[in-house]
């Protein structure tokens, strides 16, 4: 094959990048926001005892969604976190089967798969979640959740046959063990206290983590660090990641005249990122921007309150897991209004599941307390008192598991002005015998497609001339026609560029099928 012709087979192709734009004109690049549904899914409300975790993972499994979470209760002897099982035949309404697992927990009718006894778990876990994945390279073992024991602690990998009598197996995603003496042996380099994800990348062939990476400048920053493994034994050391996501110079930032430097005001609190199984060579991450409150809202000069600010999620892209594009920067799933569940904090659920026949789910953590209110420590009276007297109280003591809805392939689309505008490919190969589209035209827009050859020459019978006009048509799959004809056995194998003229309409993937 040519060194400059892309090969896309009959792989699903998605407009995440320029990869598939030689040239274009009147064409714009967008990212589009998933659906709300405002769907309770798991919940506490008013529950200033017991919340819902941030850290959660859903799998579509044999034909059921299951969806593991997180809670956090809040008692006299501490607070304990531990691990939850829901399922669902639709993705919509779930169900808690009584599981029988955790004999330590005062309620005996629970769902608990880790935790008060529940995995060999005593009491609680380090953190309010987990993260599960699916390992086929384990055909006795299949299912995998990440958890730690403890705040200070590296993750723990779990393993189970059924997706819910997990058994502890090993320590993963560790730290050398350096300490910081100033700061009485803390590890503050490489605190793990997020959603820290795991996945076998089939791409590369390689176990693949997304953890959370601190570093100190005027104070802790939380960044996104990525590491490979063949196994699930050799990560490198969290120190020695590469940092694949954190803030810029063109994320705000406040100057610090104590030190003489600048330094951002956002950090990147989770991540969710996936490996998108519909299309090729395509990542999605989901992250968490927390902006810092303490950092420069005036309003809380001289009492400033420690580690608080809101969560919302925004959304970047890549082709190979490791170079990230942020696009605009604008928040991909919007804080909720004052009163609404979400109002102020916002969590990705890890996964991105089948919907209906065009729709894709995803889910949330979203609540109406603010990060750093009611913290349930020795902090949490001042913390409470501070963001109350600015208005960011919590209203409801709510949080909450939430479903998204989003157009298969929609995260990103190219979009034709009204007038009309083209895109033109490099010189890409295939397999199959017909092209299909990911397409919107809505009511007044229209779309054609013509093949060039590598001159960027018409080919006699497929060009944009021949092309059957695409018009009031909103489909996932739409066949591409030719002189009432879908058939391109002609041109399989044959280096060819596309030509597409898209008007008013929106354009999400494209693929070459049989």
């Amino acid at each position: 094959m040519r060194k400059d012709m892309i090969n896309v087979k009959c792989e699903r192709q998605l407009f995440i990048d320029e990869r598939f734009i030689e040239k274009s004109d009147q064409i714009r690049r967008k990212v589009n926001k998933p659906v709300k549904t405002g769907e309770l899914i798991i919940s506490h409300v008013n529950s200033p005892h017991q919340r819902v975790g941030g850290y959660n993972s859903v799998i579509f499994d044999e034909g059921i969604y299951k969806l593991y979470y997180g809670e956090t209760l809040y008692r006299e002897d501490g607070v304990h976190s531990y691990i939850c099982y829901a399922t669902s035949t639709d993705g919509i309404h779930f169900s808690k089967p009584v599981l029988d697992l955790a004999p330590e927990f005062e309620d005996q009718s629970n769902n608990i798969i880790l935790g008060f006894g529940a995995g060999g778990v005593e009491q609680g876990l380090g953190d309010g979640g987990c993260m599960v994945f699916i390992d086929e390279n384990d055909s006795k073992n299949k299912y995998k959740l990440l958890a730690r024991h403890a705040l200070k602690r590296p993750m723990g990998l779990y393993s189970s046959n059924d997706g819910i009598h997990f058994h502890y197996e090993k320590e993963t995603v560790l730290d050398d063990g350096r300490f910081d003496q100033k700061n009485q042996g803390v590890i503050k380099g490489f605190h793990l206290d997020s959603q820290n994800i795991i996945f076998y990348d089939d791409r590369i062939k390689k176990y693949v983590a997304y953890v959370r990476r601190n570093y100190e400048i005027a104070g802790q920053h939380r960044t996104i660090a990525r590491g490979e493994s063949i196994d699930l034994d050799q990560f490198p050391m969290i120190e020695d990641m590469a940092v694949v996501m954190r803030a810029d110079e063109n994320d705000p930032s406040v100057f610090y005249d104590e030190f003489n430097i600048s330094s951002q005001i956002i950090d990147f609190y989770t991540n969710a990122t996936i490996k998108y199984p519909y299309a090729e060579d395509t990542y999605f991450m989901f992250p968490g921007v927390y902006l810092k409150y303490g950092e420069y809202i005036r309003e809380f000069e001289g009492a400033k309150p420690m580690n608080a600010g809101p969560i919302d999620l925004t959304f970047a892209s890549s082709r190979d897991g490791v170079h990230w594009e942020r696009y605009e920067r604008e928040s991909f799933v919007d804080l909720g209004f004052k009163d609404d569940f979400d109002a102020y904090s916002l969590y990705m659920v890890h996964g991105i599941v089948p919907g209906r026949d065009n729709d894709l789910y995803m889910y949330y953590m979203g609540s109406d307390i603010i990060h750093g209110y009611a913290r349930g420590d020795k902090h949490e009276k001042r913390e409470n008192a501070i963001l109350e007297k600015a208005g960011v109280e919590s209203r409801t003591n709510t949080s909450a598991i939430s479903r998204l809805t989003i157009r298969r392939d929609g995260f990103v689309s190219i979009k034709g002005s009204y007038k009309g505008g083209y895109i033109r490919t490099p010189l890409l190969s295939f397999t199959g015998n017909k092209l299909l589209l990911n397409i919107n035209t809505s009511a007044a827009g229209r779309a054609k497609v013509g093949f060039l050859d590598e001159n960027d020459y018409p080919i006699a019978g497929f060009s944009i001339n021949d092309c059957d006009l695409i018009h009031t048509t909103n489909d996932i799959n739409k066949v591409v026609t030719f002189n009432n004809s879908s058939d391109l056995s002609l041109l399989e194998n044959t280096p060819v560029k596309l030509y597409i003229e898209l008007a008013g309409t929106e354009l999400f993937a494209f693929q070459f099928s049989y």
